[in-house]
């Protein structure tokens, strides 16, 4: 199992607390139960519902391929394989978490709740304890926190410490300036709506998605001049000029964009029809 915490995080984040199934309300968290889980949209296994073979071992933990579920929804859809595609399980992802607020600056709290979602996943045996000091369970494992950070040490097979780093109580920080695209969920989405395109797109020339994100992400820190920064700094001024690149200078020149240009049909849904779920 190597679901980053991080990625755990992103998925509560982005969740609204419901199931991403459209017209299901079921919540993700009641008062202090879990009772979401984490579905794989293509499985980790062979034999599992939807398995890509093609997928490496990071591919198929990565936020791109994961989605929160209630049990019930989650049941359903891997026994019903051939009626939830991962194609339709990625649209309604997309859909699900565009409708979010924009990206939180989770609490304690959440934290809390996203581990145990990720501990639910992982194994029912496993010990898990969250701490803000020197922490140990059996087996060996320690893990330790430093002043604004979160200790967790988790017991049984795999055995790893997990550090995950919050902010200080007072600072008043957030992931990104608030003028950027970061901080705009609309945008943020997006763009990853863009970006996924392309690396569909590429295919038929690329089977292996992770080269393709590699390599969109490299070119737009090219493009934009970003360095060590993300896509996610650039100001929301800049917003219009991101777009334009994806689509103009990326998505158009890939094969499936080609035939697409040929044929006549849109290469994209607008900025607009992304936000109110147009298709």
């Amino acid at each position: 199992m190597s679901i980053q915490d991080s990625t755990i995080k992103r998925l509560f984040g982005m969740s609204s607390n419901k199931c991403a199934i459209p017209d299901c309300k079921a919540p993700l968290i009641i008062g202090e139960v879990v009772v979401g889980e984490v579905c794989h949209i293509k499985a980790r296994r062979k034999g599992g519902a939807r398995h890509d073979p093609t997928l490496t071992a990071a591919e198929k933990d990565a936020f791109e391929n994961l989605v929160l579920l209630c049990s019930t929804c989650h049941k359903l859809i891997d026994s019903c394989p051939d009626e939830y595609s991962s194609e339709w399980l990625r649209s309604i992802k997309a859909s699900h978490e565009s409708k979010a607020p924009q990206p939180l600056d989770l609490s304690m709290a959440d934290v809390r709740h996203a581990l145990m979602i990720l501990s639910k996943h992982t194994a029912k045996t496993r010990k898990v304890k969250i701490s803000t000091g020197d922490i140990s369970v059996s087996g060996g494992v320690k893990s330790s926190a430093t002043h604004g950070a979160v200790s967790v040490a988790i017991g049984g097979a795999n055995q790893a410490p997990i550090h995950i780093r919050m902010p200080a109580a007072n600072s008043g920080s957030r992931p990104f300036p608030a003028n950027s695209i970061g901080a705009d969920a609309n945008m943020t989405n997006y763009v990853e709506y863009l970006c996924d395109l392309y690396v569909k797109y590429m295919l038929p020339i690329e089977p292996n998605e992770g080269v393709s994100w590699g390599k969109i992400g490299k070119h737009i820190k090219s493009k934009f001049h970003l360095k060590k920064k993300t896509r996610n700094h650039l100001s929301a001024e800049r917003f219009p000029d991101l777009v334009d690149y994806l689509i103009v200078e990326k998505l158009a020149h890939t094969p499936v964009g080609a035939k697409h240009l040929r044929q006549g049909t849109k290469l994209c849904r607008t900025f607009e029809e992304f936000r109110h779920g147009a298709m």
